[in-house]
């Protein structure tokens, strides 16, 4: 059974790809690297980035975390 739908996909793929063409992969123009300032403002508290923490866990699953520096003593 899997063998039967698998040569059925591989057909209709080629057929739907005559009409689609491959798959775009990129912005379909050239792309300059992302330069970003050093002193942009966090979005969150208003402070510099540079302050920042960024954690990257080492897994794809957890999501990065942004950690704003603690509050300034008033």
């Amino acid at each position: 059974m899997a063998r039967g739908f698998w040569s059925w996909y591989e057909k209709f793929n080629s057929v739907v790809r005559t009409f689609t063409g491959p798959a775009q992969l990129g912005a379909g123009h050239p792309e300059a690297p992302d330069i970003r300032r050093a002193d942009a403002a966090c979005p969150i508290c208003g402070r510099p980035m540079t302050e920042h923490v960024v954690e990257r866990s080492a897994d794809q699953r957890t999501a990065s975390r942004l950690v704003c520096p603690a509050p300034r003593a008033a």
